[in-house]
């Protein structure tokens, strides 16, 4: 997740209003999308070096899905990878562990934006590029952007009732990776004028450390998370060139494996009661049922596993839309019984249905 885009802006000094008009008027974006595959690809093979090969199974276990399958796929339901980084917070040593990953980081692995990448010419382009196109990005978090003559400034705005640790490993990632970025892209270091968090603090030796490889102070158990940058910053000149095969990626048409699982997840998605059966998926597919599940074995999945992701991010999507009712759902997604339902949002999430709405914000009607 590469945190270029930010989604409103605010010229005058009424922020804190603006914040919270923003808030009022943003419910939670994450439910309803599917997010770039290859942040997940990335944890993996990060969890993978640092902690050995059997954690990162684990963490694909708990979202349920395999290498293999992640391997070919070009996006996951974002709910994957909110609960992947959230493990990565959990089990990553050190509470700068965000920073650490994002570094890793490369302008190659922003897969379908390398053609327009070679495009731009400025910094300032790159920006307006990836934040007109946030579904090839991705980010959990809204962002309100204030612009001024000498200063940028970037607030994430947890919109999406993320908790605290993973919120701080998510915004460590966001900007780290963003800077990583950044500095390959033009190759120049990226200086940043402040940076805030509002979580604790390491200590001192690595607090000093942090602030020399950014370049600035950092405010931590501050009121919100968020950087600032001289906006001079975005008239740096783009010197990187993707590679011949990096552009050939942009052309190559989807995996057939990715468009047999993106065409199950175009029939299960828009789903409001019940589900098909995997024979009503193979016939509407042209394909034999037994067909369809050697193809999903062939990579580690099957289809009762992809309804299991499907469910998830449909019970996610209808809390977050403010349905309440958790019989319903339940019942609405195929569960005989509530009990079950609970059980399985919790194995999906860590969170029961119950702890997951306390704090979402309030769903307005328009």
């Amino acid at each position: 997740m590469v945190s270029f885009c930010a989604t409103d802006h605010v010229t005058d000094a009424g922020e804190g209003k603006a914040i919270e008009r923003f808030i009022c008027s943003h419910p939670t974006l994450y439910g309803d999308q599917l997010y770039p595959a290859f942040d997940l690809r990335l944890l993996h093979q990060y969890i993978e070096r640092q902690l050995g090969a059997a954690r990162a199974e684990r963490l694909l276990a708990a979202i349920g899905t395999t290498a293999s399958e992640l391997s070919v796929r070009q996006f996951v339901l974002a709910w994957q990878v909110l609960k992947a980084m959230e493990l990565a917070g959990e089990w990553l040593p050190g509470s700068l562990a965000g920073f650490h990953f994002g570094a890793t980081f490369r302008p190659e692995h922003l897969q379908g934006l390398q053609r327009p990448l070679s495009r731009c010419q400025t910094l300032g382009e790159v920006y307006e590029l990836v934040r007109s196109n946030p579904n090839l990005v991705g980010s959990f978090t809204d962002n309100i952007e204030t612009l001024s003559a000498r200063v940028m400034e970037v607030r994430s705005v947890n919109v999406s009732n993320i908790d605290a640790d993973t919120m701080t490993f998510l915004f460590q990632q966001g900007l780290s990776s963003m800077l990583s970025v950044a500095r390959m892209l033009t190759n120049r270091p990226i200086p940043l004028l402040g940076v805030s968090m509002c979580c604790s603090g390491p200590d001192r030796i690595e607090h000093l450390a942090l602030e020399q490889a950014l370049g600035c102070p950092i405010e931590f158990d501050a009121d919100f998370f968020g950087w600032r940058l001289d906006p001079a910053i975005l008239t740096y000149p783009i010197t990187w060139h993707p590679s011949v095969r990096g552009l050939a990626s942009d052309e190559v048409v989807e995996d057939e494996t990715d468009s047999l699982i993106n065409d199950i997840l175009a029939l299960l998605l828009p789903c409001r009661y019940g589900f098909p059966t995997l024979e009503q998926v193979a016939e509407a597919l042209r394909l034999s049922s037994r067909t369809l599940r050697r193809r999903l074995s062939a990579i580690g999945t099957s289809y009762q596993k992809i309804l299991n992701q499907v469910r998830c991010q449909l019970a996610i999507d209808r809390f977050q839309a403010g349905e309440r009712c958790i019989d319903t759902i339940a019942e609405q997604l195929g569960f005989n019984e509530t009990c079950n339902f609970r059980h399985a949002f919790k194995r999906w999430t860590g969170k029961a249905p119950g702890e997951f709405m306390t704090g979402l914000p309030v769903h307005r009607l328009s």
